[in-house]
């Protein structure tokens, strides 16, 4: 809906479409307990929606000559919901969200900036997940925000953008999709660890990639695959109290094997193009987890040079993490504490504290695993996790000091 309101009024009232939306949703909280749900509910939405937006710009007088611009797109109400507007080509994507992706992934506003916006206007995240997906603090983030949303207001119209520029957006439209599915599968905020609404939007907005002719490019389909992998293995993550199994304990009969069939037809087609990118090779190592017969036989060599070659395009702090924990399973917990303690700027990470935390309980350096979990349990703002780390401290008292 905000996507709607922002292509039909323009960028500049980015915030009047947001405020209108929550207005309009509190609205339909209110209406429809008592008067029942409408026939068509996304069309009131929307009918609601940009009625509301319309009261509001009557009262200034740059909304008036902007309500009389668009007179004809504004007498329909399913204009909003993108059945009938002949001010947009039919060959570009229809789905507003995704159009509204490529805006703000305009080449004018940096990418983290980007990033930013998008995760925030479209997406519904917090300050504090945007802060924990790229790893920074919330004044940061605050910082980035104001100044994206000030360059958008500058942008005029939402509107997809020409076949010629679609590849230089491309990769910020992948990272946001990707950020989006990764606090779905992990939640930093939420009450539940895994958020089903997001897994199925990012998915969802994967498909609409792949399907059109426009974006239908390798790294897409790599994109797509490597989401399917993960989202295969979901049911097999929490037991029936909403607790935490790891990837060891999981019970793989319980993996989607249609989606893992999938996912890797979706990498098949991917490894047909000349370029590799980072989503290739992360594919390839959640492939390699979800062929695996145990966890036991899992290939680590492979993955760890699989991390070697993603090193290689994205040398950050995330990639050496993994690839330690892939030391740590193919080498011995001493050759993975080792790598761990290489890795520089996760300090404020709760699963590089637990990461360690395992390492230095498996060398039966119990105080300092203690004090590993504790760390993690401090940073980790997620219920489940804290859960998790918990029971660990719990299991040292019972783990024989050597």
């Amino acid at each position: 809906m905000v996507g709607a309101l922002t292509r039909l009024f323009g960028t500049q009232h980015l915030e009047l479409a947001e405020d209108v939306v929550q207005e309009t949703l509190l609205k339909a909280m209110r209406d429809w307990p008592y008067h029942g749900v409408p026939d068509q509910p996304a069309a009131w939405l929307h009918r609601v929606a940009k009625n509301q937006a319309i009261d509001q710009l009557r009262r200034k007088s740059r909304g008036v000559e902007l309500l009389k611009e668009n007179a004809a797109l504004l007498r329909s109400e399913w204009t909003l919901s993108g059945t009938v507007s002949e001010a947009f080509a039919e060959d570009l994507i229809a789905d507003d969200q995704l159009r509204m992706l490529f805006a703000c992934c305009h080449p004018s506003i940096p990418q983290e900036q980007q990033l930013a916006l998008a995760l925030r206007t479209l997406c519904g995240f917090s300050v504090p997940e945007i802060a924990r997906a790229f790893v920074t603090n919330e004044e940061s983030i605050n910082k980035r925000l104001y100044r994206a949303r000030e360059a958008f207001r500058a942008l005029g119209r939402v509107e997809f953008p020409p076949a010629a520029e679609v590849p230089l957006r491309l990769k910020p439209v992948l990272a946001t999709v990707y950020l989006l599915f990764n606090e779905g599968y992990n939640s930093t905020e939420h009450q539940d660890l895994i958020r089903e609404d997001l897994i199925e939007e990012a998915l969802r907005l994967g498909d609409m990639l792949v399907r059109h002719p426009l974006t239908a490019r390798s790294e897409v389909k790599a994109l797509l695959a490597l989401m399917l992998f993960h989202a295969a293995r979901s049911e097999a993550r929490l037991d029936a109290d909403g607790a935490i199994i790891l990837l060891a304990d999981q019970d793989r009969s319980c993996w989607d094997r249609q989606l893992i069939g999938l996912a890797e037809g979706y990498l098949q087609e991917a490894v047909k193009g000349e370029e590799v990118s980072t989503y290739h090779i992360e594919a390839a190592i959640a492939g390699i987890h979800c062929h695996a017969p145990s966890f036991e036989e899992t290939d680590w060599i492979t993955i760890i040079l699989l991390y070697d070659r993603l090193l290689a395009l994205v040398p950050n702090a995330i990639v050496r993490f993994n690839r330690a924990i892939a030391i740590g399973r193919a080498h011995g917990a001493a050759e993975g504490l080792k790598a761990l303690d290489a890795v520089e700027g996760l300090n404020t990470s709760h699963l590089y504290h637990a990461a360690r935390g395992d390492a230095l309980r498996e060398l039966t350096r119990l105080e300092e695993a203690r004090s590993a979990y504790s760390t993690g349990l401090r940073l980790t703002k997620s219920a489940v996790e804290g859960a998790l780390l918990r029971r660990k401290l719990e299991e040292l008292s019972n783990t024989p000091q050597r």
